[in-house]
């Protein structure tokens, strides 16, 4: 019988980077609508903003600072009841999505909130002359004339999702994290640890190239 090898894993890993790529394709846009809804709130609701609200802004920007100060992987275990309740198991890359949209949505939003308080103020103030709607200067205004910047914003968003599947896999999610400890560490295959960052490597390149080819793209054409 022939001994095992590293090379007995592979379809493991294949796998495991199934798993990750999935939840990098659910978490991914779910943060990003979530963070453009709070971020843009908060931007507009801001004192001295187009709709200042002082009370819900300090306690929506306190919910953000809270969200942002906990770190991941104790934000994983907090949310164990809840990922239960969801989706009636705290195992595997389907339960690893709700604690990578709550832990990082608050850091996006923050992004976001910082990008559209770069925006020129007199093409808002233009646009408000015009009598536009909100959702108009939303829509119109504010989202288009700071795409490039939140197209940055979105890159980095998704690189620190990359990230957080390695660490959800760490307990339990799945994903290159999970075969790398498991297969990688605790059997002592050194190949199977380097392919799995390589595979990291190039999942956070590609998003970072195509993210910076969109960015000039975008730059062109203005």
């Amino acid at each position: 019988m022939n001994p095992m090898t590293w090379q007995t894993y592979l379809p493991d890993f294949w796998a495991a980077l199934a798993q990750t790529l999935y939840m990098i394709a659910i978490a991914g846009p779910c943060i990003i609508v979530a963070g453009l809804t709070v971020g843009t709130t908060l931007y507009l609701i801001a004192p001295q903003s187009i709709s200042p609200r002082p009370a819900l802004y300090y306690l929506l920007t306190t919910a953000v600072n809270v969200g942002r100060s906990i770190p991941f992987l104790i934000l994983i275990v907090l949310l164990i009841p809840v990922t239960r309740a969801t989706v009636g198991t705290t195992l595997g890359p389907v339960a690893a999505i709700i604690p990578l949209v709550l832990g990082f949505t608050p850091f996006f939003s923050r992004l976001v909130e910082s990008v559209l308080r770069e925006i020129d103020q007199g093409r808002i103030e233009a646009a408000r002359s015009m009598g536009v709607t909100r959702f108009q200067l939303i829509f119109r205004v504010l989202l288009p004339e700071s795409f490039s910047g939140l197209l940055n914003a979105m890159t980095i968003i998704l690189v620190g999702t990359v990230e957080g599947t390695a660490v959800a896999g760490a307990v339990g999610a799945g994903g290159v994290g999970d075969f790398a400890i498991e297969f990688g560490y605790q059997r002592f295959y050194g190949e199977l640890m380097f392919i799995s960052v390589f595979s990291m490597v190039i999942i956070v390149q590609f998003i970072q190239i195509t993210g910076d080819v969109w960015i000039r793209a975008r730059s062109h054409k203005r």
